[in-house]
């Protein structure tokens, strides 16, 4: 038996008393309390180690308590308890600081197991607590991680925003290897990467002589993805006209290929991501809006490295686990300055690097390379002017380097051309 306190919060005596049983089993003490107020009077009674609160509760309903207990006692776990999956409410919820979320009816062992890796001194394999290297210590990545791992339970389409280098397609991947279709196939596609004229022949698939050049029969990337996850990335380059025909297919889920006359209904849940603001690409009509709404199920939104810094060194620890590699305490803080236009791609590109070169296992500042920036007492406004010259000078190493080829030096700073040209237009330089 785990010694740990545990209090049900739930306005339905049946349940509350049904998960009494089930969890004292497992746990050295569990109470119940009716509702939200009861709930917090108990609490300052006694602190429990966990909170089961239910969602719908007449008075105080559980996300208004948990809004108390966020504000109260930020560390104490809670988890809420839905009678149907809300996407709406479950995203809210993971957002004022719940641990997880439950659907009723719920079985002993997914609320022993759910209990138990939620409990502060609970010790989940690393695998389940940080599936497929989501790392960062960051308050912003710990949300990610946990919508991660609540998209993965939903069959909703999930959309991924953020920089080019901030890890878009890993957490796809993550979702697809927790969901229930992670036995499916997984494929990707960068939408950059389609022509104009060969949108239905990749995405639908094609017949031999279909057209000029069709030797044989393809399969499209919708059948290929059958059963499984079609991760789309780089959204903004699908144009208008291919996105009404993306939508028609994610509505009735019904594919023909080019030069055929059957068709073949698949079932593929789809995640996509972009480096564009979707508001501003709705705002531009570039983006669709019933296909926004169609792939924002979820939303998961990765900051860029420069707004988490303290991750830059977890993140670097990460990439050098298991070479015999160790930062310096200096070079550590070197890469936490930086501002990093490529983000964790283009700090894993520095790192590799590094490592290469690093003499006795030691990564020095000498070794990274990098400019020398010191970012202490300095003023926000002046901060912001002085990480555009750090990435300025990024930029203009590596396309002096590259001989002023845009595209090499886009990979040298591990950032896709388009987001380099959109940084020289920004920062000022001129071809």
């Amino acid at each position: 038996m785990t010694t740990a306190s545990l209090l049900i919060v739930d306005d339905d005596p049946l349940v509350a008393r049904y998960m009494c049983l089930a969890l004292s089993r497992e746990f050295s003490e569990v109470r119940s309390v009716g509702n939200g107020i009861a709930a917090l009077a108990a609490i300052e009674e006694r602190l429990p180690d966990l909170v089961l609160s239910d969602l719908r509760m007449p008075s105080m309903d559980g996300l208004e308590l948990l809004a108390h207990l966020s504000a109260r006692w930020p560390e104490l776990p809670v988890i809420l308890v839905t009678v149907e999956q809300d996407i709406a409410v479950v995203v809210e919820a993971l957002q004022r600081g719940a641990v997880n979320y439950l659907v009723k009816p719920v079985s002993p062992a997914v609320l022993s197991t759910a209990v138990s890796k939620a409990l502060p001194h609970g010790a989940a394999p690393a695998t389940e607590r940080n599936p497929v290297e989501i790392v960062g210590r960051s308050e912003a990545m710990v949300r990610a991680r946990q919508l991660v791992a609540v998209a993965a339970r939903s069959d909703a389409n999930v959309l991924i925003t953020g920089e080019t280098g901030t890890g878009k397609e890993l957490v796809a991947r993550a979702v697809h290897r927790l969901s229930k279709a992670a036995s499916g196939p997984f494929v990707a596609h960068n939408c950059a990467l389609t022509p104009g004229d060969l949108f239905e022949s990749q995405f639908f698939g094609h017949r031999r002589g279909a057209f000029t050049g069709a030797d044989r029969d393809q399969t499209g990337f919708l059948a290929e993805a059958d059963g499984g996850t079609l991760f789309l990335d780089e959204l903004e380059c699908l144009s208008l006209p291919h996105q009404a025909k993306l939508l028609r297919v994610l509505d009735d889920g019904i594919v023909r290929p080019v030069g055929s006359a059957e068709c073949r209904v698949v079932s593929v849940r789809v995640l996509s991501a972009t480096n564009q603001a979707p508001e501003t690409m709705l705002e531009d009509g570039t983006l669709r809006e019933d296909l926004y709404y169609r792939l924002r199920g979820f939303e998961v939104r990765l900051p860029p490295l420069r707004e988490r810094p303290g991750d830059v060194t977890a993140l670097a620890e990460h990439f050098l686990a298991g070479r015999g590699i160790v930062l310096s305490p200096e070079a550590a803080t070197l890469l936490e300055a930086q501002a990093w236009p490529g983000n964790v791609r283009q700090l894993r590109s520095v790192l590799e690097t590094a490592a290469s070169v690093a003499a006795n296992g030691l990564i020095t500042p000498h070794e990274l390379g990098l400019p020398q920036v010191k970012v202490s007492s300095v003023p926000s406004g002046a901060e912001e002017v002085m990480l555009r010259e750090v990435a300025r000078g990024a930029i203009l190493k590596a396309l002096q380097q590259c001989s002023g080829n845009r595209v090499r030096a886009a990979r040298a700073l591990g950032i896709h051309r388009s987001t380099l040209r959109r940084k020289m237009e920004e920062l000022g330089i001129r071809a």
